[in-house]
């Protein structure tokens, strides 16, 4: 038995050897790839770097990977030579001579959409990190994080982190390190620094940043360059950065879709040459199938041999992707970027090109990063046109160039509309149509293949007189917008049907308004009015209705046998007249004209509908604000302000102004003042008469105070022994108003009750209220100032103030008739509302009690009505006090003794 306990301990011995070997971790990140489609299939790569040799070094031919969803998996290391000592797992691949790359990779289904944090921890670091603190014992810990969105199939793959995380840098010189990370999902990056990780991703114990010498470390949120200006000591440091992938949402918005944590390892020592430099670079826009050359160049101020490299996104896409040339040369280097674009390369967001260039300097070689974006941009929808039909215009396109049919395709078209057509003319990088250029959406196709769309101003017809013209941009999947189309020709609506010119408030009555109505006859010719396709008889019908909304209904119609006779005088004008059989009431309501036109008893068509102005007053202290509103199809550009004064019998020219609201001032308040307004507008169709004038309704109205005054500022001084209670205030007249007439004082009992009107002044010269002879003082007070139109002002904060009570009982009586001390009263008695007493005999007899706060007992038995005897007795008594925040109970507690003699 002794020699099997022997045995099983030096296996354990063995065992804990062995694990306790450390793979003396330097850098690492896990990557992601969604391998679909249909499920929540993911490709897992975790990527480490460790030292080469060494005794105490275990090589990690496979690792455990925690993929976040409460699962693990043990993987073989998948890369490098497969037939070594490791067999089946690979060796992995050798860096430099200390260096190690070991990469393992495993698939893992996911339950479904959701969030997951991918983790893998190893139990060592290398040692003498100068960062971390005994770095050889810490753990080394990586993660991604992975959200499987609820659409598009779960689909989310992780950026490619093209350059390693291992890097060298020079006491005394600017380090950078960039991941030259790229989306193939197209997702938007962003970069944050963060902390070197130990177990269970908590940061490792004493992490600290790396000292700058009172410099700058940060990373670039866009490019993803990181900086470090500069290194202060030679050693390895352990840095660490999050590169963050963000995707917009159906409402634009973007959210986070997942991230990687990679943890890289810059070891910095003394050197004698200095960073080569790459020329700063542009970021550029080309239009898709278009190719694109850049040539980069480096320097370097001390003649190194410069290699140059360039990695990205266009160089990982579908064919053709970009190429790079570039030989090492000494000083100057340059390198040739190339890439012949196509449908296939469309996306929303940018393409990020990297690059990076290094020196051969002698001992540590040195390095500089640039970068710069690609967009690609969709070529746009051809040969646009519109063409006029009735109120609407028919736009018709053909697809553009790029028209896939799978992947990132069109997913609609969307047209936009501007009237007056003022030129616009996009930047070379401008895509979609900016608000800036003066075109509105009126809406969007379903599909690729719908390249038609009806513009009928969502129903209600478009405006004849007016120029209209349009663009079409393509809209992609991924929401990619195309450069705009072709803009068509400025273009009117055919004169086919008669317009409406005036809208004409000639009588303001309740009942027998007049309003003069005026249109123009539509015009005659084969691209208007045809009238040997649409023969006579042609008919005027003109409609009403009450109000800006509501049923039309004929109030006038005429009808000529022919064109001809249609008579521009007689027979486009009506003047709407109501009686008491049919009201017509101009004084509080508008009202809306349409004028439709038959031809031979067919239904032709009709002109948009035209209100009349309607004019409302708002009075307030010395003036009248004057607001109206109309529905016209021509623009209104100028409005007259017409006024009757209360001495003046006709209406005279105020004034005018481009608004719709106008404030007539310096009146007198009471007195009467009659307002209408006059519309001057036209259509933008020079051939139709113009200006166009149109009377609103009169309103008379009187200016009067409806402004109150500022409120008063209370102040309280009181004293509750006294007690005293004084009111002061400042007077309104004196800064904020001119015509308060009285002061309204609010008063309540507690702080939590409601405010009620105790008292007015009306002499405002007196700021001041002294309050005598109270039994309490306890209260909140606040003021308000009313103005001679009975407008009264906010109250003022506020001012609650208390009492002091006092209650205090004597401890000895004389019940002997000599007037001295004859009775139990108490010695205080201050703002107190009422008592509970109860007096006892030494046997626990009650023989007094009252509520009474004066008390005043005279000694006597409440149960035999004769004197006590003398003796102790014992009283409790509950005292309730009057305070602000109301009635607070008191227990007073003692012995009295009383005597006879």
């Amino acid at each position: 038995m002794l020699k099997f306990r022997y045995y099983l301990f030096a296996f354990f011995c063995v065992l804990f050897f062995t694990q306790a070997k450390a793979t003396h971790n330097r850098a690492g990140e896990i990557t992601f790839k969604w391998i679909g489609p249909g499920k929540y299939t993911y490709q897992i790569k975790v990527t480490t770097y460790t030292n080469i040799g060494g005794s105490n070094l275990a090589d990690r031919c496979e690792d455990t990977v925690y993929f976040g969803d409460g699962s693990r998996a043990v993987v073989l290391r998948s890369n490098g030579p497969c037939n070594g000592s490791c067999s089946p797992a690979c060796e992995g691949f050798t860096l430099t001579s200390a260096i190690k790359v070991n990469e393992y990779v495993t698939v893992h289904t996911y339950p479904g959409p959701g969030n997951y944090r991918i983790s893998m921890e190893d139990p060592n670091r290398n040692a003498g990190v100068i960062n971390i603190p005994n770095s050889v014992n810490q753990v080394f810990y990586i993660e991604s994080y992975l959200v499987i969105p609820f659409f598009g199939n779960g689909k989310n793959t992780s950026p490619d982190l093209t350059f390693p995380p291992i890097d060298n840098a020079c006491v005394g010189q600017c380090f950078e390190h960039n991941p030259g990370a790229y989306d193939v999902d197209g997702d938007s990056l962003s970069y944050d620094l963060t902390t070197s990780r130990g177990h269970l991703g908590v940061t490792c114990p004493g992490y600290s940043y790396p000292n700058t010498g009172g410099g700058t470390y940060n990373v670039n949120a866009t490019t993803g360059t990181l900086t470090w200006c500069t290194p202060q000591m030679q050693g390895e440091y352990n840095l660490a950065m999050i590169i963050k992938e963000w995707r917009k949402n159906d409402d634009g918005d973007y959210f986070l879709i997942g991230y990687i944590l990679r943890d890289l390892q810059v070891d910095v020592g003394t050197c004698f040459n200095q960073q080569p430099s790459i020329k700063k670079m542009k970021d550029t826009c080309i239009l898709a199938g278009s190719i694109i050359t850049k040539t980069i160049t480096a320097t370097d101020s001390n003649g190194d041999v410069l290699t140059l490299e360039a990695d990205g996104g266009p160089f990982n896409v579908p064919a053709p992707a970009a190429s790079f040339f570039s030989s090492p040369t000494s000083s100057v280097v340059s390198g040739t970027f190339n890439w012949q674009t196509a449908c296939v390369h469309i996306r929303k967001a940018p393409y990020q090109v990297t690059v990076k260039v290094k020196d051969n300097g002698t001992g540590i070689k040195l390095v500089d990063f640039e970068t710069f974006n690609i967009r690609i941009i969709p070529p746009p929808p051809l040969s646009l046109t519109a063409v006029p039909q009735g109120t609407s215009f028919k736009i018709t396109w053909r697809k553009p160039v790029c028209h896939l049919t799978s992947g990132n395709k069109i997913e609609k078209y969307c047209v936009y509309r501007k009237e007056n057509c003022t030129a616009w003319t996009p930047s070379i990088c401008e895509v979609g149509v900016p608000a800036s250029s003066g075109y509105t959406r009126i809406g969007c196709t379903t599909n690729l293949n719908d390249t038609t769309f009806i513009d009928s101003n969502n129903g209600n017809g478009l405006i004849h007189g007016t120029k209209y013209n349009y663009v079409v941009v393509a809209v992609y999947t991924d929401g990619s917008e195309s450069y705009a189309s072709n803009q068509t020709d400025c273009m009117y609506l055919k004169r086919d049907v008669p317009i409406l010119v005036k809208v004409d408030i000639k009588t303001t009555d309740a009942t027998t308004g007049s309003i003069d109505i005026g249109w123009i006859k539509p015009l005659r010719g084969p691209d208007d009015l045809d009238t040997s396709a649409v023969p006579g008889p042609y008919e005027f019908r003109l409609v009403h209705h009450n109000g800006f909304t509501g049923t039309f209904t004929t109030v006038y119609s005429v009808t000529k046998p022919n064109y001809s006779s249609l008579n521009q005088l007689s027979d486009t004008t009506f003047t709407h007249t109501g009686n008491s059989a049919s009201p017509l009431n101009t004084e509080s309501i508008a009202h809306t004209y349409k004028i439709e036109f038959y031809a031979n008893g067919q239904f032709i068509g009709n002109g948009q509908k035209a209100s009349s102005v309607f004019l409302a007053l708002t009075p307030s202290d010395n003036k009248l604000t004057l607001s109206w509103q109309h529905q016209t199809p021509w623009t209104n550009y100028q409005y007259y302000i017409w006024r009757k004064a209360p001495s003046e019998i006709v209406f005279t020219l105020k004034d005018s102004t481009s608004l719709k609201t106008y404030t007539d001032d310096s009146l007198v308040n009471g007195a009467l003042y009659c307002y209408k307004v006059q519309s001057k507008g036209q259509y933008s169709d020079s051939t139709i008469v113009r200006p166009l004038l149109n009377f609103s309704q009169e309103v008379c109205g009187k200016p009067k105070d409806s402004t109150p005054p500022c409120p008063p500022t209370l102040e309280i001084v009181s004293d509750c022994k006294i007690p005293t209670l004084v009111l002061q205030w400042n007077n309104p007249n004196h800064f904020c108003s001119d015509d308060a007439v009285k002061y309204n004082i609010y008063f309540a009992e507690t702080e939590t009750a409601d405010l009620f009107l105790q008292d007015s002044i009306k002499v405002m010269s007196d700021t001041l209220l002294a309050f005598d002879n109270l039994i309490s003082i306890a209260g909140c007070y606040a003021i308000t100032a009313v103005d001679s139109f009975g407008n009264e002002s906010a109250q003022s904060a506020k001012i609650c103030v208390d009492n002091c009570p006092e209650y205090e009982l004597p401890n000895v009586i004389t019940v002997n008739g000599d007037g001295v001390n004859d009775f139990f009263k108490p010695i205080k008695n201050k703002f107190i509302k009422d008592i509970d007493l109860k007096v006892y005999n030494r046997w626990g007899n009650l023989v007094f009690e009252t509520t009474d706060p004066a008390i005043m007992w005279d000694g006597k038995s409440i149960q035999m009505k004769q004197p006590v005897t003398e003796g102790t007795y014992f009283y409790v008594c509950t005292v309730n006090e009057i305070r602000v925040s109301g009635i607070v109970p008191r227990d007073l507690k003692g012995f009295l003794q009383i005597f006879l003699k």
